[in-house]
């Protein structure tokens, strides 16, 4: 799927949204849009990632228009695979919460950078 077959097809949030802009080259300030808040925001992220099978350079590309995604890029991977642990387990509560936490101190740090002056 291409980015453009995906704003029309995929599921969309707002986080998922912004990647989307950061990646089409859409000329955006640095705090515009925003991230993924919960797994639920996360999920959306993922598809865009696996449907357009996004490398770790268009990733990056994310970070260079929009620098508090930073701690989300850096931590992908694990985002990633917490987010398929869960769903393999269905979404034991233990597991989703344990992702929750996580994803509420990669917020504080990009709260940190995005609203810095």
């Amino acid at each position: 799927m291409t980015l453009d077959e995906w704003i029309i097809y995929g599921q969309v949030g707002i986080s998922s949204k912004t990647m989307w802009a950061a990646l089409k080259g859409i000329k955006i300030e640095p705090t515009y849009g925003d991230k993924p808040y919960d797994p639920g925001d996360f999920s959306r992220c993922y598809r865009l990632a696996k449907q357009c099978e996004l490398s770790k350079q268009d990733l990056s590309i994310i970070t260079e228009k929009l620098p508090y995604w930073q701690p989300y890029i850096d931590n992908w991977d694990k985002l990633c695979k917490m987010y398929e642990d869960n769903k393999i387990n269905n979404w034991k509560t233990h597991e989703e919460i344990g992702m929750y936490d996580f994803m509420q101190k990669l917020r504080e740090e990009s709260d940190k950078i995005k609203y810095s002056k």
